[in-house]
């Protein structure tokens, strides 16, 4: 997958101002997953603040959707949206959510 830093940026919230989305926002039908998704977009453009991509809530999502943590932000390096989060999500999740 080819990266695209700039249109994540474009998409990325800057946690250093503010939070990433709730814990009960659904995304591809899993709660935790869009503010999983906010916290992998900030890491990867360097606004994450003190927020971690890969803490224990962002592991309770993956271990529910059976998706591992470099999996998804391989593909969220890609720039997708998360309309086309949501779809990778579904169609990647081994677990029903």
């Amino acid at each position: 997958m080819q990266k695209n830093l700039d249109a994540v940026k474009r998409l990325a919230k800057d946690l250093r101002k503010e939070e990433p989305r709730s814990a009960q926002e659904k995304l591809g039908g899993f709660e935790l997953a869009a503010r999983c998704v906010d916290k992998c977009r900030a890491t990867l453009v360097g606004m994450q603040g003190d927020f971690m991509y890969g803490c224990p809530m962002d592991q309770q999502f993956l271990r529910s959707a059976e998706i591992g943590a470099e999996e998804l932000k391989a593909f969220v390096a890609t720039g997708a949206t998360d309309e086309e989060v949501a779809n990778w999500i579904e169609e990647h999740a081994h677990a029903a959510n």
